[in-house]
């Protein structure tokens, strides 16, 4: 089996040959290795930008690689909100666009189609695909629509409409998942295996289940039937604490859920199991980035144990940071399996980069 026809099968619930590992996105990182900041990537020749970021992900095995990861925020330039480019990690957003939702109506719902800079973006994604399409399995992403909404307008003052001014909210949310279905067209039309959304507003560290129900879940079921129809799979992240919604998020139609590390994978295996795949959780920054490789080996094959292996994929609990050693990761992707499989992925990578 390819790296793509273990992650595929392994959304599906099918049975396969090993646990699947892979990066969750991963661009700062991917670029670091280079010492290429974001806004110098996106200078950069796109075949250039797309050999280094396929190369990083070969090179530790995993088995989805991310076209143009981190790149979410650059849709808010495009509608003319402005961004700050850092020497380390994605850009920024520094100034909302939506200063009423009245002034939704004012604006250009098209005009992020032509902006240079997501241009750049799928042109990156392109060289991507024709390096890994083949083998591995591919994936875009972008931020889901309460993210949005919160980049767009302010996580405060959505956070204060919530309760004071739900109509507004609910307008706003109704575009951003629009804005969200529009973005990732291209990625579909290119023809990625998976579509991740990132959803860290929809944490249950920053709103209640009520909240989740009532702003969030009518969007997500609309974007996943709408993405079901195109035939690619699709993936959600949401950061932090979300155990008292996973059955929730079981009934929004999507393929796979990434979990954070503070989500318990005995619990999500209850719910999850033999409903929808679900991907996770080692700690990026205490384990990853800074644990040993015995402890990192060992939390790797925890969590394969208390997820079961049907349905599952290994995977950091969130974006790793661009300081993570690569042997760490290494480590990580032997740990996601019990059997001799994992020298075999890994040769199979390592003559991937080598024809590349």
């Amino acid at each position: 089996m390819t790296a793509k026809d273990v992650v595929l099968g392994t959304i599906a619930l099918k049975p396969v040959e090993r646990t699947p590992f892979a990066l969750l996105l991963g661009g700062s990182w991917a670029l670091g290795r280079q010492n290429l900041t974001f806004e110098a990537a996106l200078k950069s020749p796109a075949e250039d930008v797309a050999a280094i970021i396929v190369e990083a992900y070969h090179a530790v095995g995993s088995d989805i690689v991310w076209a143009a990861p981190g790149s979410g925020n650059l849709i808010i330039q495009a509608f003319g909100g402005k961004l700050k480019f850092r020497q380390t990690g994605p850009p920024d957003v520094t100034d909302p666009v939506i200063k009423d939702p009245e002034t939704l109506k004012n604006i250009n719902m098209e005009q992020f189609k032509n902006d240079p800079l997501l241009l750049r973006v799928m042109e990156i994604t392109k060289y991507i695909l024709e390096k890994t399409a083949d083998h591995c399995a591919t994936g875009g992403s972008m931020w889901g629509p309460l993210t949005l909404a919160g980049l767009l307008y302010g996580v405060e003052p959505l956070m204060r409409d919530m309760r004071r001014n739900k109509p507004a909210v609910h307008a706003i949310l109704d575009w951003t998942a629009w804005l969200y279905l529009a973005y990732v067209e291209d990625y579909v039309k290119n023809g990625v295996d998976i579509i991740a959304m990132g959803e860290p507003v929809a944490s249950g560290d920053m709103i209640s289940r009520g909240h989740f129900t009532e702003f969030l879940m009518p969007r997500l079921k609309k974007i996943y039937r709408a993405l079901f129809g195109e035939g690619v799979k699709t993936c959600l992240h949401i950061c932090g604490n979300t155990e008292d919604r996973l059955d929730l998020i079981a009934e929004t139609g999507v393929d796979v859920v990434s979990l954070d590390y503070k989500v318990s994978l005995k619990k999500a295996r209850d719910v999850f199991s033999g409903r929808i795949a679900f991907a996770g959780n080692v700690d990026p920054v205490s384990i990853l980035r800074d644990g040993r490789a015995e402890a990192i080996e060992q939390t790797c094959r925890r969590c394969i144990e208390d997820a079961g292996t049907k349905g599952f994929i290994l995977m950091p609990g969130c974006d790793i940071s661009p300081s993570t050693p690569l042997e760490n990761i290494t480590t990580m992707m032997h740990g996601s399996t019990f059997n001799p499989q994992v020298k075999r992925v890994l040769s199979s990578h390592k003559s991937i980069i080598s024809s590349n």
